[in-house]
């Protein structure tokens, strides 16, 4: 029986992707607020909580082969609502630390998170087909709520509650991962075929079902796996994207809050320019379905990309001034080019990848999100510990943004010569 697209219970999985793109961007930007409190808690310095934090989405990488296999095998609402509860227990673990290698490991788990969020944003290749930008932009919005709504009430809960107790609040927060998993139903399990409503899931596989003929163990990895998808040249210059991606929203998410400490503006202050970026997103989301009408995914994918670059290089000229609000606006430059270089990737992925392998293409390519992620809190955090601003930081964010479009920039060039040539 096949999905119905574009009604019904589809809507009901937007809403899913919704959520854990709120809680998973909010909680990082939590953790950038909590970084200058974190670091002088334990006495280290910028660089080992930037990375521990950065380290999160690197454990994300490493399990998210694991979330996308226990999809096809069992069902992605289950695998959801494990991979979601396993990044709470993480957080209740960090608000007990007491020492650096305690808190780095709890924070290394959180990326549990980074599965479940996945698994749920791959759903909807398979729920929406006619509103996919429409219903792709609402979920965006997520991005945009989570990055508004959670610098400040951090700031809050450091104020009140200490760090200890804030990490216990976003751990009950957290629990809505959980509630998204219940969400991608109606559920259906290789020993029963029964859907709750009218709308199943996708088919899941028995073990020997994905299996060669003659039984081969690497058969059945690259089935569950799809490793397939690295064959692909279009899959792998989509990995590069995501690299980038990867590195310029974890960099900018961790230690714009610090930065602007740093410049001398009072932490309250400091994280409503974090806020101002989510407006940016949430003004893209609302833009987006009437932008994708008129101009191809790529095509705004590399206008998007140049002007996160130039957003991130003004951060530094803006900064020799202290001008509070032309950071502001600056934050909603970079937060409305972000969300549109997302939702045009993204579009460009639903275009080349089957549906059936959607899953673990998006997890695999978040792999290569979480690659940029661990490398931009190392060494965003490093240059800043080296220079003693974020100077040289925010530049290398602005190029890392052009350097990842150059791959599909590549391809698409030589596959418009290849066509031209064949048409003479």
């Amino acid at each position: 029986m096949a999905v119905k697209k574009d009604s019904g219970w589809a809507w009901m999985i937007c809403i899913a992707t919704f959520i854990v793109q709120t809680l998973e961007t909010g909680t990082v930007k939590a953790l950038g607020v909590m970084l200058p409190t974190l670091c002088q808690q334990f006495s280290t310095p910028t660089w080992v909580i930037g990375l521990g934090i950065s380290l999160a989405p690197g454990f994300g990488a490493i399990t998210s082969p694991l979330a996308g296999a226990l999809s096809k095998r069992v069902s992605p609402r289950s695998t959801v609502m494990v991979f979601g509860l396993l990044a709470v227990i993480a957080m209740i673990i960090a608000s007990v630390s007491t020492s650096v290698a305690t808190l780095l490991t709890a924070l290394l788990l959180t990326g549990f998170s980074i599965g479940a969020e996945c698994v749920v944003i791959s759903q909807m290749v398979i729920y929406f087909d006619e509103y996919y930008d429409t219903a792709n932009a609402f979920a965006e919005t997520g991005v945009a709520i989570g990055v508004m709504v959670m610098p400040p009430l951090t700031q809050l809960f450091l104020d009140t509650y200490g760090w200890r107790g804030s990490f216990l609040l976003l751990a009950g927060i957290n629990l809505y991962f959980i509630v998204s998993g219940a969400m991608l139903r109606p559920v259906s399990t290789p020993n029963n075929d029964a859907h709750i409503g009218n709308i199943p899931e996708t088919e899941y596989t028995p073990l020997m079902q994905g299996r060669s003929n003659n039984g081969c163990f690497l058969a059945n990895v690259v089935y569950y796996l799809d490793l397939t998808l690295f064959t692909d040249a279009s899959f792998l210059s989509l990995i590069s994207i995501y690299i980038s991606h990867g590195y310029c929203l974890t960099g900018w998410m961790i230690y714009l809050v610090p930065h602007s400490i740093d410049l001398g503006f009072e932490p309250y202050h400091a994280s409503f320019i974090a806020t101002a970026g989510g407006i940016g997103n949430l003004i893209a989301c609302i833009l987006y379905p009437f932008v994708a009408k008129t101009l191809s995914p790529s095509v705004l994918l590399y206008i998007a990309s140049v002007m996160v670059a130039v957003s991130l290089a003004m951060d530094p000229v803006l900064s020799l001034f202290h001008s509070y609000i032309g950071l502001a606006l600056l934050s909603i430059v970079f937060g409305f080019w972000r969300a549109m270089s997302k939702l045009s990737v993204m579009k460009v992925i639903k275009n080349v990848i089957d549906e059936d392998k959607m899953t673990n293409a998006v997890l695999w390519i978040n792999v290569g999100y979480s690659v940029g992620s661990i490398l931009s809190g190392f060494f965003s955090g490093w240059f800043f510990d080296l220079t003693g601003n974020y100077v040289l930081s925010f530049l290398t964010l602005s190029a890392i943004s052009l350097l990842g479009i150059c791959p599909q920039f590549i391809l698409e060039i030589g596959n418009n010569c290849k066509r031209k040539s064949l048409s003479k």
